[in-house]
């Protein structure tokens, strides 16, 4: 009998406290990004230890800004890499605007940024990037912003 495989599951979370609107009692959430089956999305989720309310709301895309800017104050920005073989500037912009839903302009303008200095996006948004970059044949893989190459 075959086993099935675990999913693989890539996260960053930053923790934030709330008040349970059920019952009064303090809680610690947790919001971020994942990637879930080469899914990637953001997460917001918390349970109330004390009545057991919960609440978890998951979505498609990078999330909330407030979100990426916590995780990117926390973590540091993150980039793609070129390990070896043909750049993949063309495919790396058309995954940016699925990643970012974003235009055209957009996404150059942030890879152009990224080529500066600047971070590309967070460790999740980057890696998300970087595993379509390998499943269309590019060998990239993800650094912190500052790393060099």
């Amino acid at each position: 009998m075959e086993r099935e495989r675990e999913e693989e599951v890539i996260y960053r979370a930053l923790d934030y406290r709330l008040t349970c609107g059920m019952c009064g009692h303090g809680v610690t959430g947790s919001r971020g990004q994942q990637i879930v089956a080469e899914g990637f999305g953001w997460f917001d989720e918390w349970q109330c230890e004390n009545c057991g309310l919960v609440s978890d709301d998951y979505g498609d895309g990078p999330g909330p800004e407030d979100v990426r800017q916590g995780l990117l104050a926390t973590f540091g920005g993150f980039r793609a890499r070129l390990v070896e073989g043909r750049d993949g500037t063309v495919a790396a912009a058309r995954h940016l605007r699925e990643i970012f839903d974003c235009g055209p302009a957009e996404a150059i303008g942030r890879l152009k940024a990224a080529k500066a200095g600047q971070p590309l996006g967070t460790a999740v948004e980057v890696e998300a990037l970087v595993r379509a970059l390998r499943r269309d044949g590019y060998a990239y893989e993800t650094v912190a912003a500052g790393s060099e190459d």
